[in-house]
Formats: structure tokens, C-alpha cells, sequence
């Protein structure tokens, strides 16, 4: 399903950019307010503010159940990171090979978040913090009309923690426990989405997001553009 999503919103950006001579501007100053569905339903609230020099800053808060081995434990995970972004035509500005020259359109914008992020556990045993913030990097593409629909492409890179049941030693008597651990590699997550620009001050949105740790997880929200 994820697949067609994102065949779907790749051939509506280029109908929409054929159709548009306008250069579109992506709004990376929003708050916005989500319903995550994975193992079960989570929120999360999202707030990006724009910076000088094609620069912006975003925060991010989400707290969502997740089912293990019988057992279901909360995990709210915190983020802020910079990001930076621009056309692709800004990017290269043209093409150029002898006395042939291309021009590149801004048909979609390129970005790339870089920050940290930290995650806390809590369930009926025990409540568990990391506590060193972990690198965050997420990169991808904007594409489609600013003033309609769009959509976009990214990948996420980060550490994750996973539950690890601690199992008792042969002939001891023992306490059941919840340790926590992070993976020993980054965690790859993959995802696409689509926007509808309502006016110009609110939109509503449709996220997948995919990760080799954890189910795939499909975010609806509501967003306000400042």
C-alpha cells in the first residue's frame, strides 16, 4: 500500500508541475497537531519555525504504545533538530554542456534535518530514560503545488531502543524485569506522504512511515501554517 501511495503522489507532482510556471514555495512554518496508528493510536505535535538563509528549526513530541511479548509499554519520543531546504533549480541553477544549456526548474524542493532526540519508557514495572540524546538525521523532497496537494519523500536515520525480557539464570530465583537497549545499528525508517492545503493558513495530511525495529506506522494530521 505504501508503495502505491508513493507512485500515486510521484505522477501527481509532475502533472502538477507541468501545469504550473510559478516557482512554489513550500511553507516550513506550521504547527501540527497528529493521530499515529501503530501498535495502537498515538499523538504527536510538531512545530517548525523558519530561519534566515533557507534555514528553520523544528520540535517534535510523540507518545505512542507499543505491544511486547505480551506486555504494552509507552514510549514518547522528544526531537529538535535544524533543517535546511531548497529548490532544485536554486541547487543547480542550470545545466550547461557546450552550446547547449538546460535550465533546471524548481519542480521540488530538496531538505535536511539534522538534531537529536531522546526517548523515555514508562510501563508497570518500571519508568526508563536514555540518558544521552541520540543523533537524529531525516532528508527527503517536496514536491507538488503549495497552494494544493503535496507530497513527499523521506528517509530517517536514528538509533532506536528496543525491550529485552532479562531472563533469569539457571536455578536462581529471580523477578521478572524490562531492560532497555539500543540497537546496535541505526534504524532506517522510509516514508511518504501527502498534503492538502485547505487555504492558505491550514492543511490536512497523510503519513507512512516504515522501520526496520518497529511496525509500519501511518500518521493523519492537522496543520496550521503561520
Amino acid at each position: 500500500m505504501m508503495r502505491l501511495l508513493a507512485v500515486i503522489i510521484f505522477i501527481f507532482s509532475f502533472k502538477v508541475a507541468a501545469e504550473e510556471n510559478e516557482k512554489p514555495s513550500f511553507d516550513y512554518s506550521t504547527l501540527e497537531i497528529n493521530i499515529v496508528q501503530t501498535d495502537s493510536t498515538g499523538i504527536g505535535l510538531k512545530v517548525a519555525l523558519p530561519l534566515p538563509g533557507g534555514l528553520y528549526l523544528v520540535a517534535e513530541r510523540k507518545a505512542e504504545e507499543i505491544d511486547f511479548d505480551n506486555d504494552t509499554y509507552e514510549r514518547i519520543i522528544n526531537s529538535a533538530r535544524f533543517g535546511i531546504h531548497a529548490g532544485i533549480g536554486d541547487i543547480f541553477s542550470s545545466v550547461s554542456a557546450k552550446d547547449l544549456k538546460i535550465k533546471i526548474e524548481n519542480i521540488f524542493d530538496v531538505y535536511a534535518e539534522l538534531g537529536v532526540k531522546s526517548t523515555a519508557y514508562d510501563t508497570d514495572l518500571v519508568s526508563f530514560s536514555e540518558d544521552d540524546a541520540q543523533a537524529n538525521v531525516i532528508a527527503g523532497i517536496r514536491f507538488g503545488d503549495p497552494r494544493g496537494w503535496e507530497g513527499k519523500f523521506f528517509v530517517d536515520f536514528s538509533k532506536d531502543a528496543e525491550v529485552a525480557i532479562k531472563q533469569c539464570p539457571d536455578g536462581q530465583v529471580c523477578i521478572e524485569a524490562i531492560e532497555y537497549e539500543l540497537d546496535e545499528d541505526t534504524d532506517r525508517k522510509f516514508g511518504a506522504g501527502a498534503l492538502y492545503n485547505i487555504n492558505k493558513r491550514s492543511a490536512v495530511s497523510i503519513e507512512m512511515l516504515s522501520s526496520k525495529l518497529f511496525d509500519t506506522s501511518v500518521k493523519i494530521g492537522y496543520q496550521l501554517n503561520f
